[in-house]
């Protein structure tokens, strides 16, 4: 960032931080809503801004997890994985699969590319629908 003249802000950093230290996957409104409750002084607009410039620079990345609305999660120091996600109750669950990563290496080298890093989404049900909740809802576990 610094090698095209973008300063790295206490804001940045804010945002960096909030994603890093997450265990779950956040969307913008709800990294800016743990930010103000901790006193940090960020608007909405810089935290959207925020989290497009650490896209562009592979620090985090965007993920749909079918709630009409972008996640994001940390991409550095993390392993290729896929996300499975239940189309009831909005359950995710996340799965690191070797096989996976050697199919996506061979369709990228079949295609002229190198595989840089991957995250994918799965929709399906949960098996147990005695533990799914059966709808989806904006506080849905993740």
């Amino acid at each position: 960032m610094k090698d095209e003249g973008l300063r790295c802000t206490s804001e940045r950093i804010n945002v960096l931080q909030e994603i890093y230290k997450s265990d779950t996957h956040l969307d913008a409104d709800e990294i800016f809503v743990r930010l103000r409750k901790k006193g940090v002084g960020i608007s909405r607009a810089t935290v959207y801004h925020t989290l497009d410039l650490l896209f562009r620079f592979n620090i985090i990345t965007k993920i749909d997890l079918g709630h009409k609305h972008t996640h994001y999660e940390k991409s550095w120091g993390v392993a290729n994985h896929l996300h499975i996600i239940c189309q009831k109750c909005g359950k995710v669950s996340e799965a690191i699969s070797n096989d996976l990563a050697g199919m996506m290496e061979k369709l990228c080298a079949e295609n002229g590319f190198t595989l840089g890093s991957f995250s994918l989404q799965v929709f399906g049900e949960c098996m147990d629908q005695e533990t799914c909740s059966n709808s989806i809802t904006a506080d849905s576990p993740e």
